[in-house]
């Protein structure tokens, strides 16, 4: 069997397929059929003397052929996004590992074997088709696509700093360690600081211009937005996935507030915390880590199982809406009538809370990004922290939900809803 390989390096054809089954194994465990059946045909046509055309695999593994209105151009763009799809998939697979590594050659479309020479390259590849160009926009939607890539730009660099930022005097590690609320994380020797980021979809009408980048509560993830296409097929060719996530500037000056304060209340073990986007989190540090939760209520991602097993609250029907389990009262924020200078009603909610094997779980959260950022200033203050438990008789775990008054995206009050002992 002649091995499809890239490089100079001899390759088995039992390592090729050895590469091959242990890749289909994790594509099968994410349940993307239709990246699935892309893989598996692209492997059988490996050893083919020609790759396949775009059209053929539209009509092979998406069964296309037969679509209203489909044109060669259009089940062309479609194959181009899934391939990179594949490819990406792929690239995360093998990433930081050494050894012989399955590929999609650039300007093919078949699966090889690469032995790479040194140390792999750790740049995931960006999707960038050659006929797909960013929209001639007017000047507000480019300012909003614009805006939104420099947000992604900012919370970057919050994920990268080297470390916390020590802005407060020393006397105060104390007092913020003998708060309840960071009285768990003060002692123990690692955590996850979790920012909370959304999954962004990319928007086109033909097929080669993005018009616009959205944000739809019902799609989070790539894997999401595979469910979504399956069930409406006249999405197929308007929806992209650019692998792109979105961390809100307020959660990402909110997670800088959040990181000082953590590092203030345990300073011997502050060198040990991470950061890490949400959408990034591995599913293993749920009940293996202490987790600090800064975001929105929409962005909380794979963390709101662990949260909400013991939490009170609920999310409610729509992204700005939550319920108390408990009463069952309901609190909605009327974020979506934002106007220059009128009061807005938002909530910010704070929380610490047992987790699985003896960890805890910190939740420093809001519906809008104006209540984010109070919370994180509200933990980040012994003083009121301890206001707010001596009040409610606290000494332990418990949950927190503030009304907030917010003109003009600025918090300008702050009032209990409740405070209440998590047992």
């Amino acid at each position: 069997m002649k091995v499809p390989r890239s490089g100079d390096t001899p390759v088995s054809a039992s390592a090729f397929d050895e590469e091959v089954a242990k890749f289909r194994v994790a594509l099968t465990a994410a349940r993307s059929a239709a990246l699935l059946q892309l893989f598996d045909f692209l492997v059988e046509r490996s050893n083919d003397e020609r790759a396949p055309k775009e059209i053929e695999i539209a009509f092979a593994v998406f069964g296309r052929n037969d679509a209203p209105g489909a044109t060669s151009q259009s089940l062309d763009s479609g194959v181009r996004v899934y391939v990179h799809r594949l490819r990406k998939r792929l690239h995360d697979f093998y990433a930081g590992q050494p050894g012989p590594r399955l590929e999609i050659p650039k300007g093919e479309y078949r699966i090889v074997l690469a032995v790479p020479p040194g140390k792999p390259d750790g740049r995931a590849p960006r999707l960038t088709p050659g006929n797909w160009a960013w929209p001639k926009l007017g000047t507000r939607p480019r300012l909003v696509v614009l805006g939104a890539l420099l947000i992604m730009t900012f919370g970057g660099l919050a994920f990268w700093l080297p470390g916390p930022v020590h802005w407060a005097e020393r006397g105060d590690q104390e007092q913020l360690r003998s708060t309840a609320f960071w009285r768990p994380l003060a002692t123990d020797e690692t955590a996850q600081l979790v920012v909370g980021d959304a999954f962004m979809v990319a928007e086109t009408e033909d097929q080669r211009d993005v018009q616009r980048m959205i944000l739809e509560p019902g799609i989070r993830s790539r894997d999401d937005l595979g469910a979504y296409l399956k069930t409406h097929p006249d999405a197929f060719y308007r929806l992209y996935d650019l692998d792109l996530n979105l961390a809100p500037a307020g959660t990402v000056v909110a997670a800088w507030t959040v990181q000082n304060a953590i590092a203030r209340s345990r300073p011997d073990n502050a060198s040990q915390m991470q950061l890490v986007p949400g959408s990034k989190l591995r599913v293993d540090l749920l009940g293996t880590e202490n987790l600090v939760y800064v975001g929105r209520f929409s962005d909380l991602g794979r963390v709101a199982a662990s949260i909400f097993q013991t939490s009170h609250l609920r999310l409610g029907d729509s992204y700005n809406e939550l319920v108390d389990a408990t009463s069952g009262n309901r609190f909605a924020a009327d974020l979506d009538a934002l106007q220059e200078n009128k009061p807005v009603v938002d909530y910010g909610y704070i929380a610490s809370l047992p987790g699985p094997m003896g960890k805890h779980i910190f939740v420093v959260a809001g519906i809008g990004d104006a209540a984010v950022q109070n919370m994180a200033g509200l933990v980040s203050n012994s003083k009121q922290l301890r206001t707010i438990e001596s009040r409610a008789d606290i000494h332990g775990d418990y949950e927190a939900l503030f009304e907030i008054r917010v003109v003009n995206g600025v918090a300008l009050s702050q009032r209990p809803v409740f405070v209440r002992a998590i047992r």
